[in-house]
């Protein structure tokens, strides 16, 4: 630290006597941008010396930084504007509060530094709190202001913070499920802390969790897997994708979300298990339901009923093609009525029945 002092207090003096500045009195006496063009408008510079003017200046603002950037301007200021040339150099006397200020500022007394400077933690107020303001600047300029919050924000994790600046999150031991496309942390399977399975665990969180129904890629795939745990802990449907609904909408042999495939178009008047078309059975509860209004069309259209009387007593598709072109928009308002009761309401209860396929 006396080196790094010896050094501050001779790039100090040396703003005060180096290249030059300008001729002339008080009156009139010229106003400068910087104070290397004051020192230098006194003599002619040389390409080095000015070159090493603005290094020392570069190196003044850096070691400043913002800690002691108002010492700074107000001290550059007094050089540039209160600066005079005398004998052929720069002279700035009356800036001796402010090059002292500024010094004070650049190198605190040793009641005023950091003894854990330099260890990786920040330890000003913001960080640990140790420390004064200002004294511990490696560490604070890395600062992780998320730290101490239960999860670990350094690279290999969240990556928010870089390293060694989350220290005591960041101390729980590794995840040894890491990489198996599971999220293991608390929100998915719980075998590991917050923060240790990272790469598993970015993904979105399942909205519909804990509802009864596994939601994850085997069940309704509206969540990523390891996201609906709980729910996806049950008993796989052995007739799943049989062609007939097993959760218990349907058959009632299978856990919910457990036979998704054979169960996503299973219908309200599905769940009668019974195609009946008078009072009861699926098709009956279809044309009272959601059907209704697809029924009413082809009950009022002339056409539509043509073209019913003579499908229904085909056995082939070459004869259905032929009431068709015979009744072409009564099959097409037919048409609507047959995919929504076959396709949409009763695809499980009624599999015979359909004149178009779904």
């Amino acid at each position: 630290m006396r080196v790094r002092h010896v050094m501050t207090t001779a790039a100090l003096a040396g703003l005060f006597a180096a290249c030059a500045s300008s001729e002339g009195g008080e009156s009139g006496k010229p106003v400068y941008a910087t104070v290397c063009e004051a020192r230098c408008a006194c003599e002619d510079c040389s390409g080095d010396q000015s070159g090493l003017c603005e290094a020392e200046q570069g190196a003044l603002a850096q070691q400043a930084g913002e800690r002691c950037q108002a010492e700074h301007a107000a001290y550059i200021d007094c050089v540039r504007l209160e600066g005079r040339c005398v004998d052929g150099h720069h002279a700035a006397e009356g800036c001796e509060v402010a090059s002292a200020a500024l010094l004070g500022c650049l190198e605190p007394s040793e009641q005023d530094r950091c003894s854990s400077e330099g260890d990786g933690i920040c330890d000003e107020p913001r960080g640990t709190g140790r420390c004064p303001g200002g004294t511990d600047p490696a560490d604070c300029r890395s600062f992780c202001p998320s730290t101490g919050d239960g999860v670990c924000d350094e690279p290999g994790y969240t990556g928010l913070c870089p390293a060694g600046t989350d220290i005591a999150d960041c101390e729980p031991p590794s995840c040894d499920q890491v990489g198996n496309e599971t999220c293991d942390e608390p929100e998915g399977t719980g075998l590991c802390a917050e923060g240790t399975d990272v790469e598993d665990c970015a993904v979105p969180t399942c909205d519909s969790t804990n509802n009864g129904a596994c939601d994850e890629p085997e069940g309704t795939g509206l969540c990523a897997e390891g996201t609906d745990v709980e729910d996806c802990a049950v008993a796989p449907c052995a007739s799943k994708n049989d062609g007939e609904c097993d959760e218990p909408e349907g058959t009632g042999l299978c856990e919910e979300g457990t036979d998704v495939n054979d169960c996503k178009d299973f219908g309200t008047c599905d769940g009668l298990r019974s195609c009946g078309s008078g009072t009861s059975g699926c098709v009956a509860c279809a044309n009272q339901g959601s059907c209704a209004d697809e029924l009413e069309a082809c009950t009022s259209n002339i056409e539509c009923i043509y073209f019913r009387q003579c499908a229904v007593t085909c056995a082939d598709s070459a004869c259905t093609d032929r009431c068709i072109a015979d009744h072409p928009d009564g099959a097409f308002v037919y048409h609507s009525y047959d995919r929504c009761v076959y396709c949409d309401e009763c695809y499980h209860s009624c599999r015979q029945g359909r004149v178009f396929a779904c």
